[in-house]
């Protein structure tokens, strides 16, 4: 794995339509905040995500960097795993919608929607 300065990194994301934090920005802190109160990570960067191309995004900004990426999801895993330390967290907040197909029967539901939106 290759080592990157994490505190002088400069990672960016071309075509990105979501919304980025940083440690020390505002938002950074409610952005990393799990149902778990007892976990604290903190990655170097949080990514909320608003469409495919955002997610694709992300993960080549993370495999590029040799950085771990979590995903966050609801953010209720009791383990914390959505958050991790000192890598890149891909939010799924921003895509919560759900379609659903009464004809046929079936639901397409987007990876941050939590039981509430379905």
């Amino acid at each position: 794995m290759t080592m990157v300065d994490l505190s002088t990194a400069q990672f960016t994301l071309d075509g990105f339509s979501g919304t980025v934090w940083r440690p020390g920005d505002d938002g950074y802190d409610e952005a990393r905040t799990v149902f778990n109160g007892m976990i604290d990570r903190r990655p170097v960067l949080i990514a909320r995500c608003t469409s495919v191309d955002d997610v694709v995004a992300v993960v080549g900004l993370a495999r590029d960097n040799d950085l771990p990426l979590s995903i966050y999801g609801g953010g209720h895993g009791v383990t914390g795993s959505a958050v991790v330390d000192a890598g890149v967290c891909l939010d799924l907040r921003g895509m919560r919608s759900v379609t659903v197909d009464a004809a046929g029967r079936t639901a397409r539901v987007e990876g941050g929607a939590t039981w509430g939106e379905v």
